[in-house]
């Protein structure tokens, strides 16, 4: 009884925010089960123990400029940082991830699979670059930017 009265009184946050995952992957668009809606969410780095698949995240807000990524750790000397203003990434949040610091107010909507049918660990991240330790892009030996696409913009 509490989710749906939940889910109604948010009911307009959750057609635009279906309509918004829809338009980027309708097949994820059926199989996520839950939906995080957050405001200047700080997080210490975190592994997402309940998801059984990636999730999509993307961030709206006044937040400054060059904060507000979010960053995943693909290996023990690579981390990604993902500029997610105004546009989806797909992360596995079963691999070490947490936000930049940043300045000025963050929305985040965050969608995730928490039950179904586990999807694999493979990757962390289905989007470059990598950035080691001292801030350096790592090269890749297998990867060709033309291997990858970027995740489609979306503007509300």
């Amino acid at each position: 009884k509490r989710e749906a009265e939940k889910l109604e009184r948010f009911s307009g946050i959750w057609n635009k925010a279906l309509r918004a995952i829809e338009s980027v992957d309708k097949e994820f668009a059926r199989q996520f089960t839950a939906l995080a809606v957050t405001k200047n969410f700080k997080g210490s780095p975190h592994i997402d123990t309940l998801n059984i698949a990636p999730f999509y995240g993307l961030s709206l807000g006044g937040f400054a400029n060059g904060g507000g990524k979010l960053c995943v750790e693909c290996s023990a000397t690579c981390v990604a940082e993902i500029d997610t203003r105004g546009k989806f990434a797909k992360v596995d949040g079963r691999f070490c991830h947490w936000v930049s610091d940043y300045e000025g107010t963050r929305y985040s909507l965050i969608y995730y699979v928490t039950h179904g049918k586990v999807v694999p660990q493979t990757t962390a991240i289905f989007k470059p670059p990598c950035i080691d330790a001292a801030g350096n892009e790592e090269e890749r030996k297998n990867y060709r930017q033309t291997d990858w696409d970027p995740p489609p913009m979306f503007v509300p």
